[in-house]
C-alpha cells in the first residue's frame, strides 16, 4: 500500500459568479473539505496568449467543429490546476466545478479513494454526463470493477466518461494532460477521455456521488457542437477520416492497456 499522498481540493469558479462561489463555499464546508477557489478563466475576456493555445484547424478535424470561447476558457481553468499540482508537487487533487451537488458522505468516499494504491486509478470521475456510463445497460459500457469503496465501486472503462464537473486526478495524469494540451482542440472532459492519446485509462466511481446541478444560469452556454449543429456542415470528410484514425488508435491502445491489466 502506498503512503498517504499529498492532497488538495480545488473549486473552479468565475470571479463574477458570486452566487455560485458562495454556494460552493457552503457546499464544500458542509462536506468537510478545505478547498482552494480557483478563479476561472473568463471566456468573455480571453487574452491573446490564451487564445493562441487554441487550434481551430485541429478542433474542426478532431472535435468536429469550432470550440466556443467559454469551452476554451474552461479548459484553461482546469490546466491551471494541473500546473499548480506540478509546481507544488501535489500528489492528488479533487477538481470541482461550481455547478454541482454531491452526496453527504463525499469526504469519506474521497478519503477511501486516497488510500488505494497508485496503480488503482489515474483519473477517476465522480460525475458523468453520459447515461450509458452512469446507468450502463451494455457490457462494454459497464467496465471492469477494480475496487470497492463502501457501497460503491470503481470501474475501469473501455469508453469515454464525458463529464468534468468532479474528478480526482493524480500528479502523473496532470503532467500527461499538460503535455497533451500544448494545443487545445476540444473540451477538457473529452480530452481526458482520449486515452489513446494521453495514456490515461478511464475510471468512474458508481453509483456516481456527484452530479451536475442547474441551480444557476450556465456560464458556459452552448457547447461548440450544439452551436455548430445549426450551421451548414463543413469538413465532413476530414472529420470522418479523423474518426477512422481515432477508432484504429483506440483499438490498439485499448488492447495494450487491458492486456497489461490482466497479466
Amino acid at each position: 500500500m502506498d503512503s498517504q499522498p499529498t492532497f488538495q481540493v480545488f473549486v473552479i469558479s468565475l470571479e463574477r459568479a458570486l452566487e455560485r462561489r458562495e454556494y460552493m463555499k457552503s457546499l464544500v464546508a458542509r462536506l468537510g473539505f478545505n478547498a482552494t477557489i480557483i478563479s476561472a478563466v473568463d471566456g468573455k475576456n480571453l487574452r491573446p496568449e490564451q487564445r493562441a493555445r487554441y487550434s481551430s484547424a485541429r478542433a474542426q478535424r478532431v472535435y468536429g467543429c469550432e470550440m466556443s470561447d467559454n469551452e476554451i476558457a474552461c479548459y484553461l481553468s482546469h490546466l491551471s490546476i494541473y500546473s499548480k499540482m506540478l509546481e507544488h508537487r501535489i500528489d492528488v487533487a479533487l477538481v470541482l466545478e461550481d455547478d454541482i451537488s454531491a452526496v453527504g458522505d463525499l469526504k469519506p468516499i474521497v478519503d477511501d479513494l486516497l488510500k488505494l494504491p497508485k496503480s488503482s486509478w489515474q483519473v477517476v470521475r465522480l460525475q458523468s454526463s453520459k447515461k450509458s456510463v452512469s446507468h450502463p445497460t451494455e457490457g462494454d459500457r459497464s467496465g471492469e470493477p477494480v475496487a470497492r469503496i463502501g457501497e460503491r465501486e470503481i470501474f475501469r472503462l473501455r469508453t469515454g466518461v464525458l463529464g468534468g464537473c468532479a474528478y480526482m486526478i493524480r500528479l502523473g495524469a496532470a503532467s500527461a494532460m499538460l503535455a497533451r494540451s500544448e494545443q487545445i482542440d476540444m473540451p477538457i472532459d473529452q480530452t481526458l477521455d482520449r486515452y489513446w492519446e494521453n495514456g490515461i485509462v478511464p475510471y468512474v466511481l458508481r453509483p456516481l456521488p456527484v452530479w451536475h446541478e442547474d441551480l444557476f444560469e450556465s456560464e458556459i452556454g452552448e457547447r461548440g457542437r450544439a452551436l455548430a449543429a445549426a450551421l451548414a456542415k463543413k469538413n465532413v470528410r476530414r472529420r470522418r477520416a479523423q474518426r477512422l484514425v481515432d477508432s484504429l488508435n483506440k483499438r490498439i491502445i485499448r488492447h495494450m492497456f487491458f492486456t497489461k491489466f490482466h497479466l
